[in-house]
């Protein structure tokens, strides 16, 4: 087995040194011979013994003579961690690919891929859920969607997302969504809950907007999302997208300033409440939470599986 340990960190150290590359030859070799049951006819297990019994001695005559009576059990033991740590580091590497994390979904353990925890970044506010104990706390369970807007309402799988305009995580990963629930022509539902908002007037508004024309809410909130975020403060910013999205300014206005739109809206988030979410934004693919703007590939893998995000 000290043929194999030998053979990875020579292997890795070759990257960088002629001397072991070399012996990293002589390792594969020896690995070769070994698996097939015959000894290493050039002697590299002993050679590397001797190198590092040499080493030890000078140290340590006590650590040399245990070294070399036990050295093929420590071989054993370095081979065995050896595989348990590869085996985690494809689990890391798997989970890191299909959920944007190498600890597993929503995950905010350290993860070497992602070490600024950039795919569990979520904005917050007193008026949002205490983060629950684990992501299986999110839910879709008992929530009355139909308030919500809609695209491709009918279709049989569903995209349920609570951002907020002002959260520069929602604006990263809206646009994903946004381009998933079009090549894939599924249900996206969508609500703006103010976590960086002084007011709901942008939920007001996409509510109205929404009411009025559900295709140009969309357009709205497209614009709203693709424009500068710290030009949405700035009102007659605001107009000038309502306007580009050609919705009439003055039922808009009349409905915002509707009571009945306040009483609508506040249902709204009571409804996005019910799902214990914590931050935005806060994405649901088939009644699983997704904490943060994941990857892509994290998304479309959780839509269509890992054959759609190849092809």
């Amino acid at each position: 087995m000290f043929c194999i340990v030998a053979f990875v960190v020579l292997s890795i150290l070759g990257i960088f040194s002629a001397t072991h590359r070399e012996l990293a030859h002589e390792a594969l070799d020896c690995v070769f011979r070994r698996v097939t049951l015959r000894p290493c006819n050039t002697g590299f297990d002993e050679k590397m013994k001797a190198r590092i019994l040499g080493s030890v001695i000078t140290r340590s005559e006590t650590a040399a003579r245990f070294l070399n009576k036990n050295f093929e059990l420590l071989a054993w033991v370095f081979f065995l961690l050896m595989l348990t740590s590869g085996a985690y580091t494809l689990r890391s590497g798997y989970l890191f690919y299909v959920t944007g994390s190498c600890n597993g979904l929503n995950s905010s353990a350290f993860c070497v891929f992602d070490p600024t925890e950039s795919n569990n970044q979520v904005s917050t506010s007193e008026t949002c859920q205490i983060n629950p104990t684990t992501e299986t706390d999110l839910s879709l369970d008992g929530v009355d969607l139909s308030t919500f807007p809609v695209m491709n309402a009918g279709s049989e799988q569903g995209v349920v997302m609570i951002g907020c305009y002002h959260c520069e995580y929602t604006r990263k990963a809206y646009p994903m969504i946004r381009d998933l629930a079009d090549r894939f022509d599924v249900q996206f539902y969508f609500l703006n809950y103010p976590v960086k908002e002084v007011d709901d007037s942008f939920t007001r508004l996409g509510y109205c907007a929404y009411q009025q024309d559900p295709q140009k809410f969309w357009d709205l909130n497209d614009r709203l999302f693709q424009g500068e975020m710290s030009l949405l403060d700035d009102p007659a910013y605001v107009d000038g997208l309502v306007e580009e999205a050609g919705l009439e300014k003055d039922s808009l206005q009349a409905c915002l300033s509707s009571p009945q739109t306040q009483t609508a809206v506040l249902a709204q988030m009571n409804e996005a409440a019910k799902t214990q979410f914590f931050g935005t934004p806060t994405v649901f693919i088939h009644d699983q939470a997704f904490v943060g703007p994941k990857p892509y590939r994290v998304y479309a893998i959780a839509l269509k599986g890992l054959f759609y995000w190849a092809f």
